[in-house]
């Protein structure tokens, strides 16, 4: 994720391969405990961003015409369970 490079001055950098957010050498040295949060805080924020994107767009699925032809036997024999029961008014 980090890979060292160095700059026309002469400072020594850890750069992240993936946005090129970089930390220099001297601070990590000054700052060992701080730098090492730093990098792990930024690597988490990248694995959360990748966790988190959408792969492809999501498509729903399209739904099905019913016809009233294939409803009505089915409401006739409701209807006619209800008739036989009483249950219908």
């Amino acid at each position: 994720m980090y890979k060292t490079t160095r700059n026309i001055a002469g400072d020594t950098l850890m750069t992240c391969k993936d946005c090129g957010h970089a930390i220099s050498l001297n601070k990590i040295c000054e700052k060992p405990i701080q730098s090492a949060t730093d990098m792990l805080k930024h690597m988490a924020a990248h694995n959360a961003s990748r966790a988190f994107a959408a792969v492809g767009r999501v498509m729903r699925p399209e739904p099905e015409a019913i016809s009233s032809s294939e409803l009505a036997p089915t409401l006739s024999a409701a209807q006619q369970q209800g008739i036989a029961s009483g249950s219908l008014n």
